[in-house]
């Protein structure tokens, strides 16, 4: 029997742009089909980033306990929980990961079978309770579909799956397959630009160019299989980029380009380095402040097709560790985690986090 505390420290964001508090909050009893985790590494997201800003309007009451991106250890299982989303069965001692809660009652989780549009999505890392991961434990509730990670891998090699590339997963499924030998242009060079690449590797791509930075990031997108990279430090002018765009693909330009940088320009900029008839996978612009001017005529005169993805589901999460355990010797996962913090910590990671120093900061409560 696992000794377990009645309270938990957790990190609270209690006002924007403030610095994160450290306070105890208590852990709650565990429901028939509930889950309680202590959290082994909880991965820190670009979304946190834009949480603690205050940019993401409405969604967003404070205080909360933020973070959705967590590898945890199960301390206890509910009563009728047994089995994982795969059918494995799962028991204290064992590692899981989690996806956001659907509600399967409305009309995109009945009709569409869209779950990540779900009307009454409970979402982790949106609430001031142990549902966020920046704490020692978390609360899994009910309904949340779970996933065993596989013996062996380590939690730094997997942790990015709970965000980032179970959401690169989910996108380039959208894209029904590259196209024989596509040159494929990932805009950005963070977690999901990094974990493209490798999708774009996987999915046989003929030549996958990564344009970002700074040369940390792009000498991982190099090791993860980008053909050329661009570094925007050197080419600083979208004209540049665009030549240079063109010069690596025979004048043609790119045949999909996968936005995943979040920087709100970048999407006009995308439309113009793609091909005619070229395809548009739109992941990285989570920011509701992100208001840009375009020509609607690109779309048109070009015949392009744009595909937005938000989120995914627990099928997503499965695939990507099953590519991970695939893959591990070819790709290195681990990588991705440039640093680990302490909780007490994590206003020292937020800050390397924005400063540019870290691909993926990480806690280890």
């Amino acid at each position: 029997m696992i000794n377990i505390p009645e309270k938990s420290k957790a990190a609270v964001l209690v006002e924007y742009g403030k610095p994160l508090e450290i306070r105890e909050l208590p852990i709650p009893e565990v429901e028939p089909h509930a889950i309680l985790v202590k959290v082994e590494m909880a991965g820190i997201c670009g979304t946190d980033i834009h949480m603690w800003r205050g940019d993401l309007g409405g969604r967003v009451t404070l205080p909360l306990v933020p973070g959705h991106e967590t590898v945890g250890i199960i301390v206890k299982l509910g009563a009728g929980r047994t089995h994982d989303c795969a059918g494995q069965t799962i028991k204290e001692g064992d590692r899981i990961m989690w996806a956001h809660v659907d509600c399967g009652e409305c009309y995109p989780c009945k009709m569409m079978k869209q779950p990540t549009l779900c009307e009454r999505r409970f979402d982790y890392g949106f609430n001031y309770s142990l549902t966020g991961s920046f704490a020692e434990y978390e609360y899994v509730v009910p309904k949340a579909d779970v996933v065993k990670i596989p013996d062996g891998l380590t939690n730094e090699e997997v942790v990015g799956v709970c965000c980032a590339f179970r959401t690169a997963v989910a996108a380039f499924e959208r894209l029904h397959g590259l196209g024989m030998q596509s040159n494929i242009v990932i805009q950005g060079a963070g977690p999901v630009g990094l974990y493209s690449v490798v999708l774009s590797n996987i999915c046989g791509a003929g030549k996958t160019i990564c344009i970002g930075a700074p040369s940390l990031r792009l000498d991982l997108a190099r090791k993860m299989g980008a053909d050329e990279v661009i570094n925007i430090d050197d080419f600083k002018d979208a004209v540049e980029r665009k030549e240079r765009v063109l010069a690596l693909t025979d004048g043609k330009g790119a045949d999909i380009i996968v936005e995943a940088s979040g920087v709100p320009i970048a999407f006009a900029e995308g439309l113009d380095l793609l091909r005619r008839g070229g395809r548009y996978l739109v992941v990285g612009q989570t920011s509701a402040q992100g208001i840009i001017s375009i020509s609607p005529a690109v779309v048109v005169w070009k015949n392009l097709e744009i595909i937005g993805q938000c989120s995914a589901d627990i099928s997503h999460y499965y695939k990507a560790l099953q590519i991970i355990k695939n893959n591990r010797q070819k790709y290195p996962f681990a990588e991705f985690i440039t640093h680990k913090y302490r909780l007490d910590e994590i206003n020292i990671a937020f800050t390397s986090m924005q400063a540019g120093k870290d691909i993926k900061p990480a806690l280890v409560p």
